[in-house]
Order: C-alpha cells, then structure tokens, then sequence
C-alpha cells in the first residue's frame, strides 16, 4: 500500500470525524510518511510500521472529546429563520426539559460516586477502628483479660472486613470508571454513525 491509498483509506475510516481532527490527523500521518521517506525509508515499509488502519482510526475517534463531535455537528446545521424563531419561543419548555433531563442524569452519577465514595470511608474506617483495638489490646490484657481478648478479636474482624471492604471499593470504582467511557464511546458512536450516513 502507498501513501495515497493509505490516507484515503484512513479518510474512509475517520468519515465521522470532525473535518478539523481529520484533517489534522491526515496531515500528521502524511507528514510521518514523507519525514521516513526523505531519511531513506522504503514508503511500504513505513506503512506496515504504522499498523492497522481500524487500529489508528479507533484511537484516534477515543483520544477526541465529545465536545469537538459536538460542536462540529452544532456547525453542520443549516437552520431556517422559522426553525430559529420556534427554538427562541420554545426556549422556555425545552430549555427547561433539558436542564430537567441534565440535572437527573448528574444526579445519578453523582449519587453513584457517592456510593463507591461511602465505601471507602467504611474501609478507612474499619481499618482505623482494627488498628486502634490492636493497639489498646496489650493494655488492657493486665486489668480486663476477657475484655482485651474481646478486643484483638474484634480488631482483626475489622481489618479482615477492611481488606474486603478495600477490593471492594476499589472495584466499585474500576466499574463505574469502565462505566463512564463506555457511555462516552457510545454517544461519540451515535455523532459517528450520524455524520456518516450510517442509519
């Protein structure tokens, strides 16, 4: 494969990009091309090195915000005068529906974070408790005996729980981080398939 059947190849597969990513994404590829070329390079093999073009494609549509499929889909809208003046007028109900529609959605995100966040907070807590009995326990092995075995065996219940509490929350948050890019990949799927033409 030469340069010109690579980038057009890489176009193909970046159709829902915005035009200022693909773009520059075309010209950084093309310019590696050249700069290998001009070292001495046989082009195919630079080619070869890059990878593959699905690879390089799904990279680069992940690495871009969702703001800029966004903002580039905002700019592609042609909107008629009375398609203006509907919006202006309805402003007060959609506005208000999307503020709604915003504010739940947050809502629930936040209250999902405050979960794995609760977790932790059990985990410190239990782990501090357990470190603290196994510090008063000597003490008080002189004066209360059945207290103090009470309390080392209390103690190391704590920090058993703690450790499981720990995997816990540390998965917890692993998911919801899981969670959170698959929605975005999706939603920047759905700009992609739009712009595309892919129904």
């Amino acid at each position: 494969m030469n340069k010109n059947e690579f980038l057009e190849k890489l176009t193909n597969a970046l159709s829902g990009l915005p035009q200022e990513e693909k773009k520059k994404t075309l010209d950084y590829y093309s310019e590696i091309i050249d700069d290998a070329v001009e070292d001495g390079d046989d082009e195919q093999e630079v080619i070869a090195r890059l990878g593959s073009i699905d690879d390089i494609a799904e990279k680069i549509i992940n690495e871009t915000p969702i703001r800029k499929f966004v903002k580039d889909n905002v700019k592609s809208y042609n909107m008629s005068i009375p398609v203006i003046i509907l919006l202006i007028i309805g402003s007060p109900i959609w506005l208000s529906l999307l503020t709604a529609a915003f504010s739940v959605v947050f809502s629930l995100y936040a209250a999902i974070w405050s979960v794995v966040a609760a977790l932790f907070a059990v985990f410190a807590a239990l782990a501090l408790s357990g470190v603290a009995l196994i510090i008063a326990s000597p003490f008080l092995i002189g004066v209360k005996p059945v207290e103090a075995m009470f309390s080392f065996g209390t103690a190391l219940v704590c920090v058993g729980v703690s450790v499981f509490l720990f995997f816990l929350s540390v998965w917890s948050a692993k998911l919801v981080i899981r969670l959170t890019i698959l929605i975005g990949r999706k939603i920047k799927d759905i700009f992609i398939k739009k712009r595309s033409g892919v129904r």
